[in-house]
């Protein structure tokens, strides 16, 4: 839903457009959704509070170092599936780039923070209270055993290199997906779906009433089409 600076310390830092229907929402959710609820059906309502219900903070998923811009939309449509409100993208020396194409509109729904390198990444989200685990073929752990109700973060290196050393240094520890067949790894994007599916088996939401007003807020701003243009007109003492 908002992409971030891609500073050495800046995280989540709202900009333009995303920036001001933010903080539109967090100074008056519920009046923001009284004001567009009469331009949203009934059915598309009922989704939001669906995505809600499910919404989590707890997990969190990365990518590092990734190349293909469709392999990062990938994730980011596959986290917004699963109800993973936060994705980072530690850049590594590949700037970021996604493809809107793919994402089907999930980059809409999802935080998306931006990280140069590993070492801020981990600082800021061990400040959070989160575990980190790293995606890899010769990881002792399966997905499996991870712990779904642990506050954590899992990292998916890039296509060919896969997760960089100075990330496995900075990270708990490592996780591998089960295969069966010949091939020896799978393409960064499916390893992310499965992944995330595994973690998110139950779905179950976890956000604090309070920023489930506000994110409710959010998702209303970005459902109507100009929605803050239209909430500026109708409801001018908000502003």
């Amino acid at each position: 839903m908002r992409h971030i600076s891609a500073s050495n310390s800046d995280v989540f830092t709202p900009r333009g457009q995303h920036e001001r229907e933010i903080h539109l929402a967090q100074r008056h959710p519920d009046e923001v959704v009284d004001t567009l609820r009469p331009w949203l059906s009934e059915g598309r309502q009922e989704r939001i509070e669906l995505a809600l219900r499910h919404r989590t903070r707890n997990l969190a998923v990365a990518v590092e170092g990734v190349r293909d811009p469709h392999n990062v939309a990938a994730v980011i449509r596959s986290a917004d599936a699963t109800g993973v409100q936060t994705v980072h993208i530690i850049e590594n020396g590949n700037r970021f780039r996604s493809s809107h194409k793919v994402t089907q509109g999930a980059h809409k729904w999802v935080d998306i923070g931006v990280w140069k390198e590993p070492a801020t990444f981990a600082k800021t989200v061990r400040a959070q209270g989160k575990r980190i685990y790293f995606a890899a073929a010769d990881a002792e752990l399966a997905v499996e055993d991870l712990d779904p109700q642990e506050p954590l973060v899992i990292v998916l290196g890039n296509e060919h290199e896969g997760i960089s050393p100075a990330m496995r240094e900075l990270s708990d520890g490592g996780f591998c997906l089960p295969m069966y067949g010949f091939v020896d790894s799978y393409n960064i994007s499916v390893a992310a779906s499965i992944a995330l599916y595994a973690l998110r088996l139950r779905g179950r939401g976890d956000l604090p009433l309070d920023e489930l007003r506000v994110l409710r807020a959010r998702f209303y701003l970005r459902a109507v089409n100009k929605g803050y243009e239209i909430t500026q007109r109708s409801a001018p003492h908000l502003f």
